[in-house]
């Protein structure tokens, strides 16, 4: 941008991060985020280019857990710590490096917590 607001910037870089569920959705969007810059510039008589940098920030794919360990996993869990202390949850947009060892082999991958019985949601791992 420029130096000010009001004025007109010679360029302009914008950054950002983006994710997705799977890796064909990331290969969609990826491939939408440039056809609506390199448009939104040529609508505008500007050029741009789109460059997705993966030196500094390298792309992980999708943490998709294996449906057989999954099952697995929810039996034994059930088993020892009981099915009320076993939640399922929402897919979350995190990035995971764990995701490239699945894409050797199978994995699973859960959040684990604790809770006192005062406290009304459990906290994670890495808390005091």
């Amino acid at each position: 941008g420029g130096g000010a607001f009001n004025v007109i910037p010679d360029s302009v870089i914008i950054g950002g991060t983006f994710r997705a569920f799977s890796k064909e959705s990331f290969m969609q969007l990826k491939q939408r985020i440039e056809e609506v810059i390199i448009g939104q510039a040529t609508v505008q008589r500007c050029n741009a280019t789109v460059e997705f940098s993966s030196k500094d920030k390298p792309f992980f794919p999708a943490t998709i857990n294996d449906k057989e360990l999954h099952t697995h996993f929810q039996e034994v869990a059930r088993e020892v710590l009981g099915a009320s202390n076993v939640k399922n949850m929402l897919p979350l947009m995190g990035s995971e490096d764990f995701s490239v060892y699945q894409e050797v082999i199978p994995g699973y991958f859960y959040f684990l917590g604790m809770k006192g019985e005062l406290d009304k949601k459990p906290a994670s791992v890495h808390s005091p």
